[in-house]
């Protein structure tokens, strides 16, 4: 409140002129200064507001480790499927290389398949199979250089399903054949082709029949022959 100069009246001090005389009135400087420093006061509204943020910066932090998760379990999923993929990848290997062995009779291919896959679910039926491939090698390789007759024949019974099978079929064959042609008789002959119908020499076994049966044709009519000269003569 301020007071008029003329009538002496007490007003306000926001008034422009006294409400009584009318007389104007100056507002000084310190008082029109009030305005603005009441103004001034919501320039501190932030100060007032600041713990209002807290919150959000809290929220933001949760977001942060609620993505760090996130981000850790799709990396673990990733992880763990590269890791199921490649798993897949070596049993469809492993599974295509046991298939491989199948009737196989190199001893080569059976170590390469232990040290690739040692812990394969086949690796003792593997194991066993290269023992008997080894074996069965070393005999085929005996009977090459030094196999009689006998032994082929052993060999053939022991391992029917050996890959070297059709090569000892072919070999005892050659030698039933040599030892029939050299004995050059009937009976040799007819064994052979009792033996080996299908042998490699069957027709040469046929030819060589004949030629025994035409043969002992001939000789017994010359014998008769002979004899009846003879008794003709007498």
């Amino acid at each position: 409140m301020i007071e008029c100069p003329k009538c002496h009246h007490h007003i306000s001090s926001m008034a422009k002129a006294c409400p009584e005389c009318g007389t104007p009135v100056k507002i000084e400087e310190s008082v029109a200064d009030e305005p603005v420093a009441e103004a001034a006061s919501p320039v501190e509204t932030p100060t007032a507001e600041a713990p209002k943020t807290a919150p959000k910066e809290k929220k933001k932090e949760g977001m942060g480790g609620m993505m760090f998760l996130v981000l850790a379990l799709l990396l673990s999923l990733l992880i763990g499927g590269l890791y199921l993929y490649d798993y897949i990848l070596q049993r469809q290997r492993e599974r295509h290389a046991y298939e491989l062995l199948q009737d196989c009779s190199n001893p080569d291919r059976y170590e390469d398949y232990i040290a690739r896959f040692p812990k394969s679910e086949h690796i003792d039926d593997v194991r066993q199979r290269l023992e008997e491939v080894s074996r069965q090698q070393e005999e085929w390789l005996h009977l090459i250089y030094n196999g009689s007759h006998r032994e082929l024949q052993a060999f053939i019974a022991k391992h029917p399903t050996s890959p070297y099978l059709k090569v000892a079929q072919t070999r005892l064959d050659s030698l039933d054949w040599t030892q029939a042609s050299t004995a050059h008789t009937l009976e040799a002959v007819s064994q052979y082709m009792t033996e080996h119908p299908d042998g490699y020499f069957i027709d040469q076994a046929e030819t060589l029949r004949q030629t025994i049966e035409r043969q002992r044709a001939e000789a017994a009519a010359a014998r008769r022959d002979s004899i009846a000269r003879t008794d003709s003569i007498v």
